[in-house]
């Protein structure tokens, strides 16, 4: 094929027959040739066509950002500790409540400012720093307040005064005067009540008298050579029954002789 392209062409020029058609013709003709030479040499000259390189997939890691969240951390709050106070008491110094704490003299005096161990008061607090530890106190420092009794009555027990517990009076005509402390004013119906015994304690007489004193009569002279009396009072409603107003206090005796 490639023989009769080129004859057409020599064919066509050496004869000038050639137009300006025939000549675009064979310029056509003379590119085709070309072509077709080029691509038939590798084939005419034993060479063998190169593989074509064609990449191979290869997979590829691919990093994805993913946006992280931090954990929001949960805040507990902390107590702060309240210092230790200590009220100093009377006979206390620096070294002996340092040692209480199991702590050291200049940590107190460093957090209280003090720049003399010595100088402390009875009732002054003391901030303890460094305390390791809280002092036991023996019992007996704090007293138990001791509860008192209600009383029943609404006056106290009239207290006697004289005469003394064991006197004694000589002769018929001796005045013996009873005495004890007023409790208060005693309003209407309200009296002091005496009570008095001698040989016999279940053969009592009473009497009733608004002042604090009371004089023993005549018809309560003895009748022996020696006789004790005992007596006691107390304050008491009179109406139609009697009515205890106040306690009575332990009787006292005395002694009462004919001469």
């Amino acid at each position: 094929m490639q023989k009769n392209w080129v004859w057409l062409v020599k064919e066509i020029v050496e004869k000038g027959k050639a137009s300006w058609h025939h000549i675009v013709l064979a310029g056509f003709a003379l590119c085709i040739l070309g072509a077709t030479t080029w691509l038939l040499l590798p084939w005419q000259s034993g060479d063998e066509l190169s593989a074509s390189f064609i990449p191979s997939a290869t997979a590829t890691r691919t990093r994805v950002n993913v946006e992280r969240k931090p954990t929001p951390t949960p805040f507990i709050p902390t107590a702060t500790p309240e210092p230790v106070i200590h009220v100093v008491q009377a006979g206390e110094v620096l070294g002996v409540i340092a040692k209480e704490y199991d702590t050291t003299v200049e940590a107190i005096m460093e957090a209280n400012g003090l720049k003399d161990a010595h100088l402390i008061s009875i009732g002054q607090k003391l901030i303890i720093a460094g305390a390791k530890r809280t002092p036991i106190r023996p019992e007996s420092s704090t007293p138990t307040p001791t509860a008192t009794p209600t009383s029943p009555f609404p006056y106290s027990a009239p207290i006697p005064l004289e005469p003394r517990n064991g006197a004694e009076f000589h002769g018929r005509e001796a005045p013996i005067v009873l005495q004890w402390a007023s409790v208060a004013t005693l309003k209407d119906s309200e009296w002091y009540e005496v009570r008095i015994w001698s040989e016999d304690p279940d053969n009592v007489s009473r009497f009733w008298t608004k002042a604090s004193s009371w004089t023993l009569p005549t018809s309560l002279r003895p009748e022996h050579r020696r006789t004790q009396y005992c007596w006691s009072v107390r304050v008491v409603y009179r109406s139609r029954s009697i009515i205890q107003l106040s306690p009575m206090e332990p009787s006292r005796c005395f002694y009462w002789y004919l001469w």
